[in-house]
């Protein structure tokens, strides 16, 4: 698998590190030395995640139509011409041509469950696996979820220490 990141030139080769047992998560590990740029932080504190505070929440369309659909009739007429619609080379082009970026929405947490975080950024289909970022820029958990036709119900895995009893 490659992942990409926005101003990159290539895509990351990544592989499954670990798979969760408990949620639908899947870390995945790669080399990100040649990035420089700052990496998130995850945020596990109880606290993290609360209720009415805003969230970012980030996350990339789903398919390779909707990747083309941002990047402007002009480019997606050039790509097409140049690759002649071959998907790998439409994707190494995008790639190439650094458009392949993020949906950035932001909206308010509106519950925070033991193991999920409710919300209401405005989240895609594709948008699963993409970070939830509270007020200090910091990573509370990841999509999972949208609620197609009810706009205040995305969810998203929560990121939290277990609390000792």
């Amino acid at each position: 698998m490659s992942a990409y990141f926005p101003e990159a030139a290539a895509g990351v080769s990544v592989n499954i590190s670990q798979i969760s047992d408990e949620a639908d998560l899947a870390v995945v590990k790669g080399d990100l030395s040649g990035l420089k740029r700052p990496i998130l932080k995850i945020d596990a504190r109880k606290d993290a995640a609360i209720s009415g505070q805003p969230v970012l929440s980030l996350g990339y369309a789903t398919g390779l139509s909707a990747i083309l659909a941002r990047a402007g009739e002009e480019a997606v007429n050039d790509i097409v011409k140049i690759t002649g619609g071959d998907p790998k080379k439409v994707v190494a082009e995008l790639e190439r041509r650094k458009l392949i970026r993020p949906l950035v929405t932001q909206g308010h947490i509106g519950d925070v469950l033991a193991d999920k975080i409710v919300y209401d950024a405005q989240t895609t289909s594709g948008g699963s696996g993409g970070p939830l970022i509270n007020r200090n820029g910091e990573v509370i958990g990841v999509t999972f979820a949208v609620v197609k036709g009810f706009g205040g119900s995305n969810f998203g895995v929560r990121f939290a220490t277990p609390s000792r009893s």
